[in-house]
């Protein structure tokens, strides 16, 4: 039976690197060779960072729509809902995740390793130096890609200091201009270029059970949300789309502004709206709330949704 590491649908950055460096250092974590797949398309951000490293010698996750005979070992997740066909108790190898507990079940011990740090790439930076495995040039330069990306170059509520010592340790291997590396990658995260209305926010969207409630949540992280938010009403009319389809009770989308931190709230409906302002109590103004001080969808938005639906 093949093994591989698998992330979450509408997979983001640490959820495309961290299969990618299981997989490199597998037959060392766990005596067995595991292959790297991804459960959706790249976005910008990560094909710039990909690209950035022209002479990578770790191999591309290739698209897996579904699991078959394979043992998974998920990263970045633990939520079924978000989870590609197949993967279930049965096929569960381990487990690596800096979210909270989504009900996987398993059906025989399996290993498990789930921290509150800011990105699954620091779990596995931790994992490397407790089994003093050789971290290269290239593997620093990944890893330190993914946090950034998770952390909002270490401005999300979600960043520990372990998280930025440990970008900090990455940084005197990988030698980037962190700066300047992080704001090209926000740069690249933020373009529309070849980006269909649909895209913007199903490209980073993940979807909940919470209680008896079906919800969807989307963001788009940019450091120019003008550019999309000049998309409004082509976003609303997506979202009125997307939420009839997949028979959501609740359908939320966040711009989020990278550089002042603060997000707009897409409000797609009465129940959104009369949710968010019970809960984000931001300023209201045709279907898009302005929620100030909120860039986490993990820390910021989902628990105080599910505190309310549950």
């Amino acid at each position: 039976m093949g093994l591989i590491a698998l992330g979450h649908k509408n997979p983001d950055t640490d959820s495309i690197i961290s299969p990618m460096i299981v997989s490199h250092y597998s037959d060392s974590l766990f005596g067995r060779h595991a292959v790297a797949k991804r459960a959706g398309e790249l976005n910008n951000e990560t094909k710039f960072i990909l690209n950035y490293l022209t002479d990578s010698t770790i191999k591309l996750p290739d698209l897996l729509d579904k699991i078959r005979a394979e043992e998974v070992i998920l990263v970045d997740t633990t939520e079924q809902t978000q989870l590609i066909e197949g993967v279930n108790e049965n096929n569960l190898f381990a487990i690596i995740d800096h979210h909270n507990l989504g009900g996987l079940k398993s059906s025989k011990p399996v290993y498990a390793r789930i921290e509150p740090l800011g990105c699954t790439c620091t779990i596995l930076y931790k994992i490397l130096k407790e089994k003093n495995l050789e971290i290269t040039q290239e593997v620093a330069c990944l890893l330190a890609s993914a946090i950034i990306s998770d952390t909002l170059f270490l401005n999300s509520p979600t960043t520990t200091d372990e998280d930025r010592t440990i970008l900090k340790e990455l940084n005197k291997i990988a030698e980037l201009d962190l700066e300047e590396y992080s704001m090209e990658m926000f740069k690249a995260k933020s373009s529309l270029e070849g980006i269909e209305t649909n895209e913007i926010i199903e490209k980073d969207y993940k979807f909940f059970e919470m209680g008896k409630s079906k919800v969807g949540i989307g963001v788009w992280e940019t450091v120019a949300p003008e550019t999309v938010n000049e998309k409004k009403a082509e976003i609303l009319n997506a979202l009125k789309n997307k939420k009839q389809k997949d028979d959501l009770d609740y359908l939320f989308f966040g711009v989020v502004d990278i550089i002042k931190e603060n997000t707009y709230l897409y409000l797609v409906g009465d129940e959104e709206t009369n949710l968010a302002k019970e809960i984000f109590k931001g300023n209201l103004e045709d279907n898009v709330m302005f929620a100030e001080h909120i860039v986490s969808r993990k820390k910021q938005i989902v628990p105080q949704l599910k505190e309310k639906l549950e």
